[in-house]
C-alpha cells in the first residue's frame, strides 16, 4: 500500500471519528436545558399552589365576615376587615421604607470605585444594617450620622479598603518647572541629589505642589 493511500485512509478515519468535545457539549447543554425546564415548572407549580392557598384564605375570611354580619356581630366583622387593612398598610409602608433607604444608599455607593459587584453588595449590606429611622422618619446611622456621611466614613475605614480598587499614586507632589529661555534644562528629579533638589526648588526650577512646611 502506498504512503499516499495510507494518508488518505487516515484522513477518512479521522473524518468518521465522532467529535467527543462536541458530543459532550451537546449532552451538557441538553442536561442544563432539562434542569432549567424542570426548575421553571417547579417554580410555576409553587406559585400556583401559593396562589390557591391565598385564595382559600381570602374566601375563608370573607365567609367568616359574612357569617358574623348575618349574626348581627358587625363589630367583630369590622375588626377583621380593619386587621386586614392594617396588615396591607404595614406591608406597603415597609416596602416604601426599604425603597427610600435602598435608593439613597445605592446612589451614594455608585460614586465609589469597588473591585467587583460582590464587593459593592457587601458594602451595601453592611451599611443598611447600621441604619435606623430617626424621630423625623429619616434614615440615619446608629450614631446619628446621615447616609452620605455613613457611606463616606465606610469608604475611608482601613478595614474596608479590600473592597475598593486602589488608585495608583500619580507622583511625589513635585513637578519640574519649564525652564525659561536661556537657562539650562533641569535634570530628572530621580537623578538629583537632595542638595541639588533643594537648590533647584529655591531657584524656582522645581515647583512644589502644596505646602511642605505643614
Amino acid at each position: 500500500m502506498s504512503e499516499e493511500v495510507k494518508v488518505q485512509e487516515e484522513k477518512a478515519n479521522e473524518t468518521k471519528q465522532p467529535d467527543i468535545k462536541q458530543m459532550v457539549d451537546e449532552e451538557v447543554s441538553k442536561a442544563i436545558s432539562n434542569i432549567k425546564l424542570n426548575l421553571d415548572n417547579a417554580y410555576k407549580e409553587r406559585d400556583n399552589a401559593l396562589g390557591e392557598i391565598e385564595k382559600i384564605k381570602v374566601e375563608k375570611r370573607q365567609a367568616e365576615i359574612s357569617s358574623l354580619e348575618q349574626q348581627g356581630k358587625h363589630s367583630e366583622a369590622m375588626q377583621i376587615k380593619l386587621n386586614e387593612m392594617n396588615v396591607k398598610l404595614e406591608a406597603y409602608e415597609q416596602k416604601n421604607t426599604e425603597l427610600s433607604r435602598d435608593n439613597a444608599v445605592r446612589t451614594q455607593l455608585n460614586s465609589l470605585n469597588f473591585k467587583s459587584e460582590k464587593a459593592a453588595n457587601m458594602a451595601y449590606s453592611d451599611i443598611v444594617k447600621s441604619l435606623k429611622k430617626d424621630a423625623l422618619g429619616n434614615w440615619v446611622n446608629e450614631n446619628g450620622t446621615s447616609i452620605n456621611e455613613t457611606v463616606s466614613n465606610y469608604s475611608k475605614d482601613d478595614g474596608n479598603s479590600f473592597l475598593f480598587s486602589v488608585k495608583a499614586n500619580t507622583g511625589t507632589g513635585i513637578t519640574p518647572a519649564k525652564p525659561s529661555t536661556g537657562t539650562t534644562p533641569v535634570s530628572s528629579i530621580k537623578d538629583m541629589s537632595t542638595d541639588e533638589m533643594l537648590n533647584a526648588v529655591s531657584k524656582g526650577q522645581i515647583k512644589v505642589a502644596g505646602d511642605w512646611s505643614q
